[in-house]
């Protein structure tokens, strides 16, 4: 990072931070030369930046001053940057390309573009990029695909850090439970959950399964309303009627049933399965049919292809992608021009 854009950003942190508030005004030019032992040009680089950021302006002959905290959002709109970041657990997934394109067709009509990482669900990673955005000072704001969203997050204070900077963010499905006042934009997956349970019920399932992951929020809402849904019918439900796993299960071992589970879950009479997602439910059928198990009924979640291309086909209750994606960049960019914006959650289509 140059130097002028690292005294703009501590130049940036005291300001979101009120430390100039009583002023409302920046130190001069002669007083900045002097705290960071820079050249004069240095520091007319560094509050150029600031005005890019939108959090100060200058009034010729009279010095630069502090923009009120109600005009920094719509300010921002207005940046040099025009740049909105994206971060993925996985941009390959079979779910995100469809909410990418929903974003990218509002934010290409009000110019900005659109930088698209990838988390791999990994926590260092996602630190490493927060750490980038907040140095870097180049995105005007966040849309985000929450990491391990069903455990504590070390990296909380960065999101912290960059709502007190005034970058707005967007979360894509769940937030992270430390962030109380955070904007969600997601599917409403627990009731999800019940109405996966209830089809199976209404179809005379009365031993039912779930396979659920549990290193993010989506796998612990749609278990809470499967639950809800099982125990209310009466059917009861054991510690042993769900199968949990992770994204590492995923990546070290593939999902897949061993045939001692397959087995067991024969013998118990299990006679319909609630799934977290197509590729869970994929799986399930493909390790049933390996080890020559009856195919229970599945209900699953995405309404993707492979619910339909899978050699037994099931029901999966249907993703509304592309229009969460418009649904992000719309209140991105209300966040963006000041507005205030709340959490929405879609429902399913059946």
């Amino acid at each position: 990072m140059s130097k002028y854009s690292e005294i703009a950003e501590i130049l940036k942190g005291e300001i979101l931070g009120g430390l100039y508030s009583s002023t409302g005004r920046l130190p001069t030019e002669y007083e900045l030369v002097e705290r960071f032992g820079v050249s004069r040009q240095t520091v007319r680089q560094s509050i150029a930046l600031l005005k890019n950021y939108g959090v100060v302006y200058q009034v010729q002959g009279s010095g630069t001053y502090i923009t009120p905290p109600d005009r920094i959002a719509s300010t921002r709109a207005h940046s040099a940057f025009r740049n909105i970041c994206l971060f993925s657990t996985y941009i390959g997934e079979y779910i995100f390309p469809s909410i990418i394109r929903g974003i990218d067709s509002i934010l290409n009509g009000r110019g900005y573009k659109l930088s698209i990482s990838a988390t791999g669900n990994s926590v260092e990673v996602e630190r490493r990029m927060l750490t980038t955005i907040l140095q870097k000072g180049e995105c005007d704001g966040l849309i985000v695909e929450g990491t391990k969203t069903g455990f504590p997050n070390p990296n909380i204070s960065l999101y912290q850090e960059l709502e007190r900077r005034g970058v707005p963010i967007v979360f894509l499905h769940c937030a992270y439970p430390e962030l109380s006042n955070a904007v969600v934009v997601g599917m409403d997956d627990r009731e999800g959950g019940r109405i996966a349970a209830r089809r199976l019920i209404n179809s005379g399932c009365r031993k039912i399964f779930g396979l659920f992951k549990a290193d993010d929020r989506q796998g612990l809402l749609r278990y809470a309303g499967f639950a809800e849904e099982v125990i209310e019918s009466g059917l009861g439900l054991e510690n042993s009627d769900v199968r949990w796993y992770t994204t590492e299960d995923i990546i070290d071992y593939g999902m897949k049933l061993s045939r001692d589970e397959v087995e067991s879950f024969s013998q118990k009479n299990f006679d319909g399965v609630v799934c977290y997602n197509d590729m869970v439910a994929a799986a399930a059928v493909r390790d049933f049919t390996r080890y020559g198990a009856k195919i229970p009924k599945l209900v699953s979640f995405d309404g993707s292809l492979l619910s339909k291309t899978s050699p037994v086909s099931f029901e999966s209750l249907g993703h509304r992608k592309e229009e969460l994606g418009i649904l992000a960049a719309k209140k991105m960019m209300n966040m963006l021009d000041g507005r205030k914006e709340h959490s929405e959650f879609l429902p399913w289509i059946i």
